[in-house]
């Protein structure tokens, strides 16, 4: 080998080298943090770091209600000292937010949580109710008290009217108000009622303005089946237009026996309403656990209950778990054009270098002056 030919092979293996490199170190922008899926599985989940991808992703953080809500504003972005996005509508009543010059019920939203019913919040009057949510499993035609916690963190006594929605004759109320005084945790009784009919009933119990979303999962009370589904998605949320993934559960009861069973799927939120309806039929001999996927594009940001009704000859089996539909990070195009304006650059090196290597080589070619 000539050392025209050593050189050539060496800026070759450098080019080479120099593309790895820059790709390798452009990947690491995104930051990626592998993470074991708190939804409910043991899958692993790749997310994207927010302090460090926030520049390609255009991370959104959130106003404090400082700044925005409690001046009669809509709660938008901050950005550089500004509310961005509000809109103004005046004085609203205490447990009201403005909301796109409309003065509505504050929901006191929380950051993603599980299933159960161990999530809690601190709402903008400072009140903390728990759980925020309760979801049942009982047998038609029966009843089951529950205990509702509310805690006032305020400085001043609160009046908190207490109203149920869409849960008609399915609940009772101990107290149509409950009044806490700073510092004080009272209980509220509810009484959850299961109708003769088996299936998935939702709804809302609101506390001064705060929800408490219900589901009510009611089967029969001959059970040779049981159901279960559960969501996969990390921390139950989902960005508007993935998949919702789930996994379900099918349990036989009793004796071993091979039987034709219907699945009914429904996706609704919390006042009833379906956004989604699908059905499957198994022949069931033992039990089986598999995964099911559903689209949520035509779903509003909010939360919302994927459930499964297990119908068999002579009984209903239903099971339900929550999810929430959260806005898909908006696409930055600033950190596209700069992505290509990178790729641009490392194609125009590549090609110089090619160049420049061909000349050397044309030069090598040459023959060497006569002489005189």
């Amino acid at each position: 080998m000539t050392k025209g030919e050593m050189k050539n092979k060496e800026i070759f293996i450098f080019v080479i080298a120099f593309v790895f490199l820059t790709l390798w170190c452009f990947s690491e922008l995104s930051a990626d943090i592998i993470s074991i899926n708190s939804g409910g599985n043991e899958e692993i989940v790749i997310n994207p770091d927010t302090y460090i991808e926030g520049f390609f992703s255009k991370a959104e953080v959130i106003c404090l209600p400082t700044t925005c809500s409690n001046l009669g504003y809509n709660c938008g972005r901050w950005a550089n000292g500004t509310c961005l996005g509000y809109v103004e509508c005046g004085n609203c009543s205490e447990g009201y937010q403005c909301t796109a010059g409309t003065c509505t019920v504050i929901p006191a939203e929380v950051p993603g949580g599980g299933g159960g019913g161990g999530r809690e919040e601190t709402g903008l009057l400072g009140i903390v109710v728990v759980p925020r949510e309760i979801s049942l499993r009982m047998a038609v035609n029966t009843n089951r008290k529950e205990i509702i916690k509310i805690t006032n963190n305020g400085a001043t006594t609160k009046t908190l009217p207490v109203i149920q929605n869409h849960l008609y004759n399915m609940v009772i109320l101990g107290n149509n108000t409950i009044v806490v005084a700073p510092g004080e945790t009272k209980n509220l009784e509810v009484i959850f009622v299961a109708p003769e009919t088996p299936g998935i009933y939702t709804g809302k119990i609101w506390i001064g303005g705060i929800d408490v979303s219900v589901t009510l999962n009611v089967k029969t009370k001959l059970l040779l089946f049981d159901s279960n589904i559960i969501v996969l998605n990390k921390d139950y949320q989902v960005a508007r237009g993935s998949p919702l993934k789930t996994s379900v559960t099918l349990v036989p009861m009793g004796e071993p026996e091979r039987l034709d069973v219907t699945l009914n799927y429904v996706i609704k939120d919390y006042l009833g309403k379906i956004y989604l309806t699908q059905s499957e039929s198994l022949l069931v001999e033992k039990e089986v656990e598999f995964k099911r996927n559903f689209g949520t594009g035509m779903l509003p940001l909010g939360k919302y209950i994927v459930g499964l009704e297990l119908v068999y000859p002579g009984g209903v089996a239903p099971s339900s778990a929550y999810f929430e539909v959260i806005k898909r990070s908006p696409v930055n195009f600033l950190a596209l054009i700069i992505f290509f304006l990178i790729i641009i650059i490392i194609i125009i090196i590549i090609l110089l270098i090619i160049y420049l290597i061909r000349r050397r080589q044309e030069r090598n070619k040459q023959p060497p002056p006569l002489p005189y």
